[in-house]
């Protein structure tokens, strides 16, 4: 509940306290004309004494009755105080929190198009001589993998293979790069920050959506075949495991 919320509650709360009040206030009053006035037929007196007595019965009466409404009004005034710091202090953590996704967002946003250039300028030169930028690159190596699948080459086989056309480390700095988000996923947005594993699981469907579908296909490639700090780490990583098998994809698909 807004701290504007709690407040309007307690205003209404204590008015109607006020109001118990005036009408208990005048319901003596009244009753004291009424007995006094119409049953036992007694005039208005002029007398200051009589006018002393009438109030000191007035007070009499209302004190006891005043005084509990006041220490409840107290009682109220410091709940309603309590209920409005804690909304103040939830409101103060949720500005927090929204905060740190807005500067994660920018730099994550800013990681996704730079990995996205860093495919784009891939350039990969085969043992035959043949250089293939880009999507036709991976569609080639997916050739040449399921081809060395057919013949029933081994794993280790087709590592050589990877290892040899990626003299330059393009391939290892991809695989590097998605390893850098996915970290600052994990890290950033952790439980020791605040936040859960929904928050984690969209960001890592928003990391894989905007990674090109090619590009996650030599990254499922590099994670299965490669020996590398930050293969390990993908494949090892649980919560990015679950977005992965949600798209349908697999660190085993090769």
């Amino acid at each position: 509940m807004k701290t504007e919320e709690i407040m309007k509650n307690g205003d209404i709360k204590t008015n109607k306290y006020i109001i118990f009040a005036i009408i208990s206030s005048l319901i003596i009053i009244i009753s004291y004309i009424f007995n006094f006035y119409t049953i036992l037929e007694y005039s208005v007196s002029h007398k200051p004494e009589d006018w002393s007595h009438f109030s000191s019965y007035v007070g009499g009466i209302l004190s006891p009755a005043l005084t509990f409404i006041s220490l409840a009004l107290l009682i109220k005034s410091l709940n309603l105080q309590n209920q409005a710091n804690a909304s103040l202090r939830e409101e103060l953590v949720n500005s927090k929190q929204t905060e740190k996704i807005r500067a994660f967002e920018a730099l994550f946003f800013n990681m996704i198009e730079s990995q996205k250039n860093q495919f784009n300028s891939l350039n990969i030169e085969f043992p035959s001589g043949l250089k293939l930028k880009g999507i036709d690159a991976v569609l080639k190596i997916e050739d040449d993998i399921e081809l060395m699948r057919k013949q029933e080459k081994s794993n280790d086989y087709i590592k050589k293979y990877l290892s040899n056309i990626d003299s330059k480390d393009q391939i290892f700095g991809l695989t590097r790069s998605f390893f850098v988000i996915v970290k600052n996923i994990e890290e950033k947005l952790s439980n020791k920050e605040g936040f859960d594993n929904k928050i984690r699981n969209s960001h890592f469907m928003t990391l894989i959506n905007f990674t090109d579908f090619s590009q996650l296909r030599l990254l499922m490639i590099s994670i299965q075949f490669l020996n590398y700090h930050s293969t390990s780490y993908l494949k090892n990583s649980t919560e990015l495991g679950i977005a992965i098998k949600e798209t349908g994809l697999s660190f085993e698909l090769y």
